[in-house]
């Protein structure tokens, strides 16, 4: 049972808090005092993990244990489809800043690029303020927050124009999560008295992006491969969860 309540917990603060939406932006900067504002969407496809292990045991316990796993592994990772949109400014010094709303965040950003000719190296540091509860029925009841820390690190190329560029780079994540959830009470419908919760959640992904388009339009695609260790506890019982993802997003963007 303890295990049924930590996966709920778990479940419904991760769908309102996945922290790791796409970037879709090059590894250049804009240029001091350049706006670029974007929208489209992203989502996640789970490719490997722990959500069917145990799903042939047998007995209360193991079942449960199962049940658990799957529960949170769905949750955690966010399957299907979320909103993305951004704004984003060029600053003085090969610098840039910007604000992401994924859905399940929002985002703070900034961002320093190194020119190595044509090419550029840029490496970010992103906060993130994880959204309490979340859409759908898995989220009543819960009162968790939380936030997150990633430190995207990025390798690009660009034509002289602008028309296309490419990039790709590992970007790291953590998240926190703390609060409480009330659950429903053994045998009745009504929810019980709030129970704390606490949950941690690692997140280690390789980015692949490409965008095209003329002057100050263009199209964005990319694909982030990540494996995701998400652990909490309730009542001092543990649940955790391995998992492997990809995540592509796409949107539209305009500088100017």
């Amino acid at each position: 049972m303890i295990r049924r309540w930590a996966a709920v917990v778990l479940a419904g603060a991760c769908a309102g808090c996945h922290g790791s939406g796409p970037l879709l932006h090059p590894a250049h900067v804009l240029r001091p005092g350049a706006v670029r504002l974007g929208g489209g969407l992203s989502g996640d496809m789970v490719v490997a993990g722990a959500a069917d292990e145990g799903a042939s045991a047998t007995g209360p316990a193991a079942a449960a244990e199962g049940a658990a796993r799957r529960k949170l592994s769905e949750i955690t990772v966010s399957p299907g489809v979320a909103p993305w949109a951004s704004a984003r400014v060029g600053i003085e010094g090969e610098n840039e800043a910007g604000l992401t709303y994924t859905g399940r965040a929002i985002r703070l950003d900034g961002r320093h690029a190194f020119p190595l000719g044509d090419a550029a190296l840029s490496i970010g540091l992103g906060a993130s303020a994880l959204l309490a509860g979340g859409p759908g029925p898995s989220a009543e009841g819960i009162d968790v927050h939380g936030a997150g820390l990633d430190v995207p690190l990025l390798l690009g190329f660009r034509s002289d124009a602008d028309l296309y560029a490419l990039w790709f780079g590992p970007r790291l994540g953590f998240e926190l999560l703390g609060g409480e959830v009330r659950l429903p009470a053994a045998g009745a419908a009504l929810r019980g008295p709030p129970v704390d919760a606490s949950g941690q959640h690692l997140q280690l992904g390789f980015v692949l992006g490409v965008r095209a388009g003329f002057r100050h339009v263009h199209v964005a695609i990319e694909a982030t491969a990540t494996y995701h260790h998400a652990e909490g506890e309730i009542a001092g019982d543990p649940v955790a969860i391995d998992q492997g993802t990809i995540a592509p997003g796409g949107g539209l963007t305009v500088t100017f």
